[in-house]
């Protein structure tokens, strides 16, 4: 969703990432190092790359598009820019 609004380069750190999904960090070091092993996105220091969208999208499942509508549905404008 954050690529969705600001590009393949997500400057999030591993500390903003588990204050904002509720976790310990280490789950979000964890989470983000088996995304990187399958070579969906590339972490470095306090930068987060996307590198396969829609791997990302089919890890993600059902769970992707869910708030995308909600947002649809409360802005009533899209949020992609393709």
């Amino acid at each position: 969703m954050s690529q969705d609004r600001i590009g393949d380069e997500l400057p999030l750190t591993h500390d903003f990432l588990a204050l904002m999904l509720g976790v310990r960090r280490p789950s979000v070091t964890d989470a983000l190092h088996k995304l990187e092993g399958d070579l969906a996105i590339k972490v470095e220091r306090s930068m987060i790359r996307v590198t396969d969208r829609l791997k990302l999208e089919t890890i993600a499942g059902q769970a992707y598009g869910i708030a995308e509508m909600e947002y649809v549905r409360h802005l009533g404008t899209d949020w992609r820019r393709d």
